[in-house]
């Protein structure tokens, strides 16, 4: 499979799912995109073993920093590598991993059911520490996509980082939950009724950039921006298009040119 065609067919394997289904089995690894990189493993504080790629930076135009990928619901972390290449080439760090039971980590017993398990936020944190001391670079961050911006607002109460990148940001798990029972008549489950978003705000002050499609029905746009107004330093950022389209939407080329301009120019204004 040639590295074009590979980049087309994992543009197809996007899209929401808004409920878990982990995939065990890799669609490909960073060797077939010519990256360069480190396999590792990183244990959290309740002993599961998550497994992650740390994928070096173009070393030409290095900007020392590093970008830890919180992906969503589905999937594993090879189905985000088009997004680590493009990230790299652009002189990032990229940090991968796999939640507990999603591709080669450990396993974790999962009810499909789910939307989430506060779980993944543990696991986060524990990739979050294992970045800051093994990549020794000048910024930590964290790109969260959809259900991975409940674990990056989870996460970031007991780990700190320099940034957040966030697309399709979860306001409220259950008026997700709700929709999802109105569109789909499915009844998705939430581990509790805790998630308060305006009181998890309060202990997040680093920079956020948040980036929401218009036509986006779960997490739209609106919910991003009453997240951006609840504190300084945040930033909202709005795309012709739907839930994790900005990649291609916002950029036009489907190769991430103007989204990953926009992240540069919010990490360094």
């Amino acid at each position: 499979m040639t590295k074009h065609f590979l980049f087309l067919f994992m543009l197809l394997i996007w899209g929401p799912v808004w409920a878990l289904k982990p995939d065990k089995n890799y669609v490909a690894k960073p060797e077939d995109l010519s990256l360069t990189y480190t396999a590792n493993t990183i244990t959290t504080r309740d002993g599961y073993v998550l497994q992650s790629w740390a994928i070096a930076p173009n070393k030409e135009n290095d900007n020392k920093t590093t970008l830890i990928v919180a992906y969503g619901d589905s999937g594993n972390m090879s189905y985000w590598l088009n997004q680590a290449w493009v990230a790299s080439n652009n002189g990032y760090t990229v940090v991968l991993f796999d939640y507990r039971g999603f591709g080669k980590s450990q396993d974790f017993n999962i009810n499909n059911d789910y939307l989430y398990y506060n779980e993944f936020a543990t696991d986060l944190e524990a990739v979050i520490e294992w970045t800051k001391v093994n990549q020794k670079n000048t910024k930590t961050g964290i790109w969260a996509l959809s259900m991975g911006t409940i674990m990056t607002n989870l996460a970031l109460q007991k780990q700190k980082v320099d940034f957040v990148i966030a697309e399709g940001l979860v306001y409220d798990p259950s008026a997700i939950a709700s929709k999802i029972k109105q569109v789909k008549n499915k009844t998705i489950l939430l581990p509790d009724t805790n998630f308060d978003i305006k009181k998890l705000s309060r202990s997040i002050t680093c920079p956020y950039l948040l980036i929401a499609g218009k036509q986006d029905k779960m997490t739209t746009s609106e919910d991003s921006k009453l997240f951006s107004e609840l504190a300084k330093g945040r930033q909202l950022i709005e795309f012709d298009g739907n839930h994790l389209e900005g990649f291609t939407k916002l950029s036009g080329d489907g190769f991430g040119a103007i989204y990953m301009q926009k992240i540069q120019q919010f990490i360094n204004p």
